[in-house]
């Protein structure tokens, strides 16, 4: 009993702990924020010799996690998405929605669905979760769940657009003007290879959709007007039974195709640890979108390496003139002299060919911190610059001596609000309460428990002579017992008797024999 006492306190004390250590690191559910490099349109400038032709006006293909374009064809060339803005209209779904809303099909969400186009059958005044047509838009392309979506999300198409233009911007897109969650035909509905994989760089970052586009099937459950529906993907990369079309690393994507647009695409793939997001646009026929993407994908798996040049980097092999001059800036300051830090997650790929020995490393120190950037690492090959990232400083508290100083103490995080610590210290008190709670009724029955074993035990040490019941009783089996005993004195005494007599009588007959 002691020992479940001490476990009882022990997985308290637990709990208590991650709620008070984790009330400042707890986020809501987003996207995974990966560290490297950010994305820029002229990491490849020019489309490798050895690349393989492919039949899309446009395409690239840009690391995931990185950021990195390892090949690039007209990517800013603004050109109609068709159904592969679905993918937009996803990523804002997921940021802004909750699957299990309940969402109703409108008249202006029906109206605006041209007949012969993608669609699932849904009617106007047909309820159904958001699940359920994040699915029917992204496996079958229906265009009424996209509109529904968009109502939903934004009020309206219109408000939906605004905040697809807004995503967009947010995401550096360059080449991009959305006017409808779907992709059908509008003049004024275009984007780019390179913004496309913006898009899709950040909503890879999703579980969510991940799930949605790597799904080969799913059924729409029964509605107020339609039984239920069972939905297949649409994208062939994906379905080992396509033959040419299939490719094993594919893990999903979405495709697209009007008349204007051709033929869109774009996918997502994963191997040894690199994930590629590849975007092809304006092909004909269709089929050449997964050629093409195959092509790409394994030109980039076979040929490019991930390089990670600041794993084991230390300052202190630097020898540099320019890292005492920044030092002295801080010798009228009374704190230590500042640390220097670097990105070591930094990346960039490398083709296959380059030695890594070859790359070149230079440090350049400023002469004195811009914005809290000490420096930068530059990376070179062959004369040519590859790569670079910041050095950064961490200035320690100071006691401000010079203007500069004065600078670097305001720019320092702000504190905590007033309003935000309180409701942080009421959430913590309300975890206690309830603990609190937990622990006296776990105590309670606790102390009931050990005295039932206690009463059950006194019971079981307590002398039969001084209880009279027992003892009464006792005696009244006794007696039975002596009565018994009686009984069988009598049966046995009679059977004895006979069995003489029988014997007697059997010595007679014999006598009288002989």
């Amino acid at each position: 009993m002691k020992n479940s006492i001490k476990i009882y306190f022990l997985i308290i004390l637990i709990v208590l702990g991650c709620c008070f250590n984790g009330i400042d690191s707890y986020a809501g559910s987003s996207a995974t924020q990966i560290a490297g490099n950010t994305a820029s349109s002229t990491d490849a400038a020019i489309v490798p010799s050895d690349a393989p032709s492919i039949n899309a006006e446009a395409g690239i293909v840009m690391d995931v996690d990185t950021g990195d374009i390892l090949y690039e064809k007209n990517a800013h060339e603004q050109l109609y998405p068709a159904s592969i803005t679905k993918v937009m209209t996803c990523l804002l779904a997921v940021e802004n929605g909750n699957v299990n809303d309940e969402l109703t099909v409108s008249d202006s969400v029906m109206s605006q669905v041209e007949d012969g186009s993608s669609a699932i059958g849904l009617q106007s005044g047909e309820k159904l979760t958001l699940k359920s047509a994040l699915y029917g838009m992204m496996l079958n392309s229906g265009n009424e769940c996209a509109l529904t979506i968009a109502e939903y999300i934004g009020g309206s198409t219109e408000g939906f657009a605004d905040m697809m233009n807004q995503r967009a911007k947010e995401l550096g897109c360059l080449d991009s003007h959305f006017v409808n969650p779907n992709g059908l035909q509008n003049n004024d509905h275009y984007t780019s290879c390179y913004d496309m994989a913006l898009i899709g760089k950040a909503a890879y970052q999703y579980p969510e959709f991940k799930k949605l586009i790597s799904s080969q099937s799913y059924t729409i459950p029964e509605t107020n007007m339609n039984e239920e529906r069972p939905l297949w993907q649409e994208n062939r990369l994906t379905y080992s039974g396509n033959g040419e079309y299939y490719y094993e690393y594919c893990t999903g994507g979405k495709t697209g195709y009007t008349e204007a647009a051709l033929a869109t695409l774009i996918s997502f793939a994963e191997r040894d640890g690199r994930r590629l997001v590849t975007v092809v646009m304006r092909c004909n026929p269709t089929t050449e979108s997964y050629l093409d993407t195959i092509k790409l994908d394994d030109f980039c798996f076979n040929n490019y390496n991930l390089y990670k040049p600041l794993t084991n980097f230390d300052f202190r092999s630097v020898n540099n003139e320019n890292l005492n001059v920044l030092s002295n800036y801080y010798d009228d300051l009374n704190h230590e002299l500042p640390k220097y830090y670097v990105n070591r997650n930094y990346s960039f790929y490398i083709r296959s060919f380059v030695n890594e020995s070859d790359i070149l490393q230079t440090v350049n120190f400023y002469v004195e911190p811009q914005n809290g950037i000490a420096g930068q690492i530059i990376f070179s090959y062959n004369g040519v610059e590859i790569g670079r990232t910041d050095i950064t400083i961490n200035l320690p508290p100071v006691i401000a001596s010079s203007t500069d100083a004065i600078i670097a103490q305001n720019n320092t995080p702000k504190p905590e609000s007033k309003v935000l610590k309180w409701a942080k210290r009421i959430i913590v008190i309300l975890i206690a309460l309830i603990l609190l709670l937990i622990f006296l009724i776990v105590f309670i029955k606790i102390r009931k428990k050990i005295q039932m074993y206690n009463s059950k035990r006194t019971i079981k040490y307590f002398p039969r002579s001084r209880d009279p019941r027992l003892k009464a009783k006792e005696e009244d089996n006794q007696e039975k017992i002596d009565k018994l005993k009686d009984i069988d004195k009598e049966v046995i005494k009679k059977k004895k008797k006979d069995l003489d007599t029988e014997y007697q009588e059997k010595r007679r007959r014999k006598r009288k024999k002989i």
